[in-house]
């Protein structure tokens, strides 16, 4: 392969980022034990980065300015396409390494003595649909597969799940419930499209009847509803209910006495206790709590949505609420053995599709912060 120093800089620098794809990793691997030049190009930049000088430098970043940096970038991507959200390699990179950079210098090493690994889960979680009947499908094969019920034919695949009823007035409810670790997506039986966040669980009829289409949601969900002002669709939470005709939005019910809805499209009527209601228009959100009620706010889609394209963003964050993303995405319990740890902010992103190891490693080289794995559970010191 043609030397190309300012290529290999990069796949070292998304190496330490953790957004390198396998084949750049193993071609990156290869020109280090192949090639003099990149060997020297590696072991120039872990000297640098290494240095007293270096550490120093990531010791005082501005996390504030160092988020100012990317996040016109994050504006600047295409409108949210509900289908698959698109957000460029770069981005994911560049938010990755504003984290890196300012909780401290990361680089790839073998674990020291106070470093345990995780333990490999042999058993995945499993998406159920839970029946009424008492029957539970376990959904998480992403093979295409036909299955019967005594009143529809199920539609499973890599897309989610559909069916097509036998019955159309069966009102046969189900509960399809989201372990950690995934999401999924299900499309009723009017053609409503809703993503599921992890940790997150749907509670529906087969078909929809009377004057109302009524669904349960606990978690975070995205709604795509399928168009019908004759038959409002109404998604309820242990605090608000949403009303929609037909339109595009977000729930989040993650954090107790929280529930946030997010408009991306069409109108949305949100009522809560006490008679609380407000009506959102595109780009605002409704925040309510049993204490202040509705507050509305603009919100950016390509933040609130990333979790939808398996990306969580997160600007002067404090790592409590960072620890929820753990559960949730990595089924990693998160201790403060050290509680004054659990009030210190950072800013940057959380793949899903990367191991973990990644964000222990990147507050471990922050000022301060240990960070321990033992059997799914970190422990903060």
């Amino acid at each position: 392969m043609t030397y190309n120093k300012a290529y290999f800089q990069e796949l070292i620098i998304e190496q330490i980022a953790g957004t390198i794809s396998e084949e750049e990793n193993h071609l990156l691997n290869e020109a280090i034990q192949n090639d003099p030049r990149v060997k020297q190009l590696w072991d120039e930049m872990q000297q640098k980065l290494s240095s007293d000088k270096a550490q120093n430098f990531f010791d005082n970043i501005d996390e504030n300015k160092a988020w100012d940096k990317i996040e016109p970038e994050i504006k600047q991507a295409k409108p949210i396409n509900t289908r698959r959200i698109q957000i460029t390699k770069w981005l994911s990179m560049a938010a990755l390494l504003c984290i890196a950079f300012t909780a401290g210098y990361y680089w790839r090493k073998m674990p020291d003595n106070e470093t345990v690994a995780a333990k490999k889960d042999t058993k995945a979680p499993a998406i159920e649909l839970r029946m009424a009947n008492g029957q539970h499908i376990d959904l998480s094969d992403t093979s295409k597969k036909v299955i019967s019920v005594p009143f529809a034919h199920l539609k499973k695949g890599t897309n989610g799940l559909s069916y097509q009823l036998d019955n159309n007035k069966t009102a046969e409810w189900s509960t399809l419930v989201i372990p950690s670790k995934l999401n999924y997506r299900i499309v009723l039986s009017d053609g409503t499209e809703v993503w599921l966040n992890s940790i997150s669980s749907l509670r529906f009829p087969f078909a929809f009847s009377g004057k109302t289409r009524e669904v349960y949601l606990t978690g975070e969900a995205f709604f795509k509803v399928a168009k019908n002002a004759a038959q409002p669709f109404i998604v309820h939470t242990d605090q608000t209910d949403v009303r929609v005709l037909g339109t595009e939005f977000n729930v989040n019910t993650y954090q107790a006495n929280k529930i946030v809805t997010s408009l991306v499209e069409g109108l949305v009527s949100t009522s809560g206790q006490g008679k609380r209601k407000m009506l959102l228009r595109p780009g605002y959100q409704a925040v309510y709590t049993p204490v202040t009620g509705f507050i509305s706010q603009t919100f950016d889609p390509a933040i609130e949505l990333a979790w939808m394209n398996d990306i969580y963003y997160f600007h002067d964050t404090k790592l409590h609420d960072i620890s929820d993303v753990l559960l949730r995405w990595f089924d990693v319990k998160v201790v403060f053995d050290d509680p004054a740890k659990a009030d210190e902010a950072f800013s940057g992103a959380i793949q899903k599709n990367k191991p973990v190891d990644v964000f222990i490693q990147n507050i471990k080289a922050s000022a301060g912060v240990n960070a321990v794995l033992r059997e799914g559970v970190l422990h903060i010191r």
